[in-house]
């Protein structure tokens, strides 16, 4: 692991990823969460590399072997989760032949998507008015 440092006001964060507000504490296991903000993180590649399909959906290519590899975990593992995935009706696959990747459509919920920028809720703005003072002793 990297060093760790404490945020600043003049951080800027690289190389993470993100996870919609309405999927926490939902029914997904923790594993299939993480999987899903990973495969979401992937997908800002595709969006970049242009690897849409003739309807228009953005897609990407993960082999199951590397995800296994890169979370630490089983094939067996991936393979559950992204069933977990499909089952809660936030990924669709499409096979590909033997030795390829499969496609893997990413859904998002609606309220995550506001034009084309990601949504910037309140607590996520700046704070405009007279500076907050903490009652914290």
């Amino acid at each position: 692991m990297d060093e760790l440092q404490f945020l600043t006001q003049s951080t800027k964060l690289t190389n993470y990823s993100v996870i919609p507000n309405n999927l926490h504490g939902g029914e997904l296991s923790s594993t299939a969460t993480i999987l899903y903000s990973k495969l979401l993180n992937r997908s800002n590649l595709s969006i970049t590399n242009g690897k849409v399909d003739e309807q228009g959906r953005v897609y990407i290519n993960y082999k199951f072997e590397d995800l296994a590899k890169e979370m630490d975990k089983s094939l067996s593992t991936i393979k559950e989760n992204m069933m977990e995935l499909v089952d809660a009706g936030l990924i669709e696959k499409k096979r590909m032949r033997k030795g390829r990747a499969n496609m893997i459509y990413i859904k998002v919920p609606s309220s995550s998507i506001v034009g084309k920028s990601p949504v910037v809720g309140t607590e996520n703005r700046p704070y405009k008015g007279k500076k907050t003072v903490s009652t914290w002793g």
